[in-house]
């Protein structure tokens, strides 16, 4: 009767754990705090990163996702907002800094990719006040440098978006803008 009595509340034991690590990798969450930055890299002409006749670069997002690893196609599933409303920055004024942009709460897993959808991109000039560019396919993707992020209860990351164009793209105003961007995790 010991024997019986010994099993069956080691069943309930294993039973219990089990639960309880499906309980704490899915529900207790990590977090990531999504920022942006534009790096100053100066142009050799004029010494600074954009064209002075250029005042203000505003891009809006309509939203920012960032896609676990290893859930479904990295085009359809496995998306997660971070930011889940429309943000309008104004790239000029994160040369030297950085903008916290959202944070989410996330279950543990990988995390391996951004995707934002830029509903607007309008460039300010000294002398033509604003113009309007498209960004290719109107929404960038991406990839988090060294394979993502393992996310873990409890955790909290840093993720930041680096974001620039080439002002003489800009100054050709073809009406298309081609960011140069990289994501990667900061202390």
């Amino acid at each position: 009767m010991a024997k019986g009595t010994a099993a069956v509340i080691l069943v309930i034991l294993i039973i219990g754990a089990v639960s309880g690590y499906f309980f704490y990798t899915r529900y207790v969450q990590g977090t990531v705090v999504l920022s942006i930055t534009d790096p100053p890299q100066v142009q050799p002409a004029n010494g600074q990163q954009y064209d002075p006749s250029i005042l203000h670069i505003y891009l809006t997002f309509a939203t920012m996702e960032i896609h676990q690893g290893g859930y479904g196609n990295s085009s359809t599933s496995g998306w997660y907002a971070i930011v889940g409303s429309q943000k309008t920055v104004d790239m000029i004024s994160i040369l030297t800094t950085t903008k916290t942009l959202g944070s989410a709460r996330l279950s543990t897993g990988t995390y391996d990719q951004l995707r934002f959808p830029v509903s607007a991109a309008v460039v300010t000039f000294s002398n033509l006040g604003n113009v309007t560019y498209s960004i290719p396919s109107d929404s960038l993707k991406v990839s988090i440098t060294g394979g993502g992020f393992q996310s873990s209860p409890g955790t909290t990351v840093n993720l930041r978006l680096t974001l620039s164009f080439n002002s003489n793209e800009i100054l050709a105003m073809n009406g298309h803008l081609t960011p140069h961007a990289t994501a990667q995790i900061v202390p």
